[in-house]
Parts: structure tokens; sequence; C-alpha cells
């Protein structure tokens, strides 16, 4: 059954009033009606309780429990314990924790005064007077400086006026007289290259005229570790005899010299003399003969250019300008 509808009566009264004012003016739209949706429920869901089935009420349910408290009151736990602190006087910490009175057993202990010592840093035994300069009272003030006189500042003529192009007399301070313009000094194109050159002048006047060579090997210092660092004043390691030689030499008449004198030109080095030219051999250049049942030209299976799918998104104008805008400046 279709439930009944509560506000039938007022979506008809609505309704009509509606019609009525339909061609009356409308100052600021504060004059109109309702809308007639109100209260409408013909589209809302309903909620329909599922039929129990016959099979279904005869059988066994499963153990259901109430959802877990939170909290920490009372009803939470199983059994909750009242406290054993029920009914008795609160009792500060500090006091039970308090030591009692120390007595000491020397009568003439070291007197402890019961407050803290007072101890002036005034030396000079003058009176402390305080400022109260947030405090001023302004007759007191007024009075006080009624006679006083300041001492003349520092006083100047007025300010010429004048500005860029309305340059009027008086205005600069002058160059030789008084309001007088500058004189027109011309300022050389080329200063920054004369000084320029000047300075490397001046640098290659002081440069010898040829660059410093040693003629020592190099590769070992300056100077020996003795010089550098100095002597030892007390000898260092083991103190050992150099080795004698043993080796027997024969008193030969002569030194030694070989009967062959070394070869030195390129055709004596070589041990067969220079060797005889042979020319390459050249093959004559033929035309191949064309084969008239010569199988077809071997073609691979993939493309040697394959095409961009893209080329007019690629060569959009909006596109190009997004990705190379230096080639679309304006002059």
């Amino acid at each position: 059954m279709e439930a009944e509808d509560k506000f039938a009566a007022l979506r008809t009264k609505i309704f009509t009033e509606s019609l009525e004012t339909s061609n009356e003016p409308r100052w600021g739209y504060f004059g109109i009606p309702g809308s007639l949706a109100i209260g409408d429920n013909s589209y809302a869901p309903r909620l329909t309780k599922k039929p129990v089935a016959y099979d279904e009420e005869n059988t066994t349910r499963n153990i259901q429990a109430c959802p877990t408290k939170k909290g920490t009151t009372p009803d939470v736990y199983f059994k909750f314990e009242t406290p054993l602190a029920i009914g008795d006087p609160f009792v500060d910490p500090g006091i039970a924790m308090k030591k009692g009175k120390v007595w000491m057993l020397d009568p003439d202990a070291t007197f402890k005064p019961p407050g803290k010592v007072k101890q002036s840093i005034n030396k000079l035994g003058y009176e402390y007077v305080e400022h109260c300069d947030q405090v001023k009272d302004p007759k007191e003030v007024k009075e006080k400086y009624s006679d006083y006189i300041p001492p003349r500042n520092i006083l100047g003529g007025a300010s010429k006026r004048g500005g860029p192009g309305v340059l009027t007399g008086g205005v600069l301070f002058g160059f030789g007289e008084p309001g007088a313009f500058p004189e027109h000094i011309p300022d050389d194109y080329d200063a920054a290259r004369k000084q320029r050159k000047k300075e490397l002048e001046e640098h290659h006047g002081k440069v010898q005229e040829q660059s410093f060579k040693g003629l020592d090997y190099g590769n070992r210092y300056f100077q020996t570790n003795e010089e550098a660092f100095g002597g030892y004043e007390q000898p260092t390691h083991v103190p050992r005899d150099p080795m004698p030689d043993k080796a027997v030499k024969y008193p030969h008449e002569s030194p030694f010299r070989p009967p062959n004198p070394m070869k030195r030109d390129a055709v004596g080095c070589l041990m067969g003399g220079i060797p005889e030219y042979i020319p390459c051999p050249e093959d004559p250049v033929v035309r191949k003969p064309k084969v008239e049942d010569a199988p077809p030209a071997f073609k691979t299976g993939a493309p040697k250019y394959v095409a961009k799918p893209t080329p007019s998104v690629t060569t959009l104008a909006r596109n190009m300008r997004n990705e190379r805008p230096s080639s679309f400046m304006r002059p």
C-alpha cells in the first residue's frame, strides 16, 4: 500500500497561489512562492521488511553479542571495584615526606638566619630616587623649560627649484662661477681599448726577451737533505765497513774494440741489401655481362624508412610554437 500524502493539501494551495500570482510583478523576487516538490516522497526509496521464510523460522541462530563498550566508566568493566581511598582525608605527599626538626648536638652551632640576608650593592651611600620617566607631568615640564632658550640651529637658504631641461639660474652650485653650467668635455669612444693597450705595453716592457730555460735535468730537489734540514749532530744508522771488490781484473794492453764498425746508414743496416722493386698487379676493369635468367634482388621484410603516424599533430602551428618558441618570435 502506498503511504498517505501528508502535504497534498499544502501542495494544492501553493499551486493555486502560483497561478494567481503568475502575472504579478515581483520586486527582487521576494514574493516567489515555494516549490511544489516540498514534502514529495514519490521518488524516495521505501524501506520494506524482508518477509521471513518458512525454512528460516526454525533455524538455530549463532551466538550474538553487543558491541564493545568504550571509555573508562564503571559500565565498561565486568566488575568495578570501589577505590579504597573513599572516606580517607587528603594528605599532601610533601607534608608526609617532610623531615622533622633538626636538633644540633652542639648548642654553639653556626647560626642560620630565618630568611634571606639582604645585602645592598650601594657602596656610596646615596639614596636611590626613581626616575619616573614614563610618568611625567606636562605642566611641570612646561614650567621647568619655560625660561630655557635652546641654541640656534644651522640655517640655510631656501632650496632652488629646477629640473632636467629647466635649469634656471641659481639652481646649480656652480663651476668656477655661481650658477654656471659645467663645460662639456668630450669622451673618447676608444678610451677602454687605449687603456688596455697601454697596460699591455707596460707588461711586455717588464717581461724578459726569452723565457727561462734551465740546463739541469731536474727530478731532484734544489738542496740536499743536510742543507735543507741541517746535518745530524749525533751519528745515525749502524756503522758498517764497505764491501771489498773481489773481482780479478785481467791486465789488457788496450781497451776492447770491435773488428767491424757499426752500420750507420739505411742500406748498410739491412741484412740482404735493398730488395728489388715489384710492381703491384692490377686487374683490368671489365663490365660484368647482364644475366637474363638471374633471380630477383633480395628485399628485406622491414622498410628502410618508417613514416611517422602523427605528422598532422607534429606540424600543427600551435604545437610547433610551444616546442620552439624562439623560432616564432616576432622581430
